[in-house]
């Protein structure tokens, strides 16, 4: 049996119901839609529309439907929960990570991140967070001597949103906004770049390397750069994704996705949204890197030329 096919109680249904509410009313980003979607589900709920056992299937296609016809909004998602999973903002299927670094001709570092960058976790008693900023830092300090700097970012798929600003953090000067950052019910705070002990050189050309895999936090680190005149994009616009999204348990067998967040511009008010993070230099994502290294190499070439 698949879990599209689980059976869900009576009680678990209207405990998923009353959870979503509760959850929907403290972290929905959306002001304008929560009210709707609350009083829907709640009358859905009082009316006896979810009442019997339900097939998970359908009673995923159910509260979907009821979700996007409240609001609009077609990030809503409810996912099977299994038993071990851990909480909070991953996504349900993690690809294990990679971060790779090479010096290459004339020096060029290169930066390239594979799979998820997934924070919460614990790995040996200690938070994953620690285990990845660790080992960013450390791949960052084996390239802080590059003459220039090729960020992959290509194959990179989850990563958490502190995780992306602390990668951030080592090309944009301590104290510098990054991002506004608006939450549920209009609270908005300043992302700003953290002190990271050491900063890549000033003057390092650095090159991002993207494709239409890029999503999410990732694009914040493309755009960032290449808004703050840090980075020059190569390769395909990305995905389109500003909007932060949770996962929260509703019940034992139940996980409600929800978009809980929106970054922008932290003076233009500006993002990717939809269109994506659009590239200095288009190419197909398959060739960028080689791109990426020739403007590097003619780069290092006439600045050579010019002294």
């Amino acid at each position: 049996m698949t879990a599209d096919d689980e059976l869900l109680s009576q009680q678990e249904v209207v405990k998923a119901l009353n959870n979503l509410v509760v959850s929907v009313d403290k972290d929905y980003l959306h002001e304008k839609h929560r009210e709707k979607m609350t009083e829907q589900i709640t009358t859905s709920l009082n009316q006896g529309d979810f009442d019997g056992y339900y097939q998970f299937h359908r009673f995923k296609r159910k509260l979907e439907s009821l979700l996007y016809a409240s609001s609009h909004d077609a990030n809503f998602e409810i996912t099977w929960r299994s038993e071990s999973e851990n909480l909070g903002n991953a996504p349900d299927r993690v690809f294990p990570s990679t971060i790779e670094t090479q010096l290459l001709e004339s020096n060029i570092g290169y930066l390239g991140i594979d799979g998820d960058l997934i924070g919460g976790y614990l790995i040996d008693g200690a938070p994953i967070d620690e285990h990845v900023l660790s080992d960013i830092d450390n791949a960052v300090a084996y390239l802080s001597s590059a003459t220039a700097l090729i960020i992959d970012l290509r194959s990179a798929g989850y990563v958490d949103l502190d995780v992306a600003k602390q990668f951030l953090s080592y090309f944009v000067p301590t104290g510098k906004p990054l991002a506004t950052l608006t939450l549920a019910h209009n609270n908005t705070s300043l992302l700003v770049a953290s002190d990271t002990g050491f900063k890549m050189g000033e003057k390092v050309p650095i090159f991002v390397v993207t494709s239409p895999f890029v999503a999410g936090s990732w694009e914040f680190v493309a755009y960032t750069l290449q808004q703050t005149s840090k980075a020059t994009v190569v390769g395909t616009r990305t995905m389109g994704l500003s909007y932060l999204s949770t996962t929260t348990p509703l019940s034992e067998h139940i996980n409600l996705v929800m978009t809980y967040g929106d970054l922008r511009h932290p003076f233009t008010q500006e993002s990717w949204k939809d269109e994506g993070v659009i590239p200095d230099i288009p190419c197909d994502a398959t060739d960028a890197v080689t791109a990426a290294f020739e403007l590097v190499e003619k780069r290092l070439n006439s600045e050579t030329k010019g002294k």
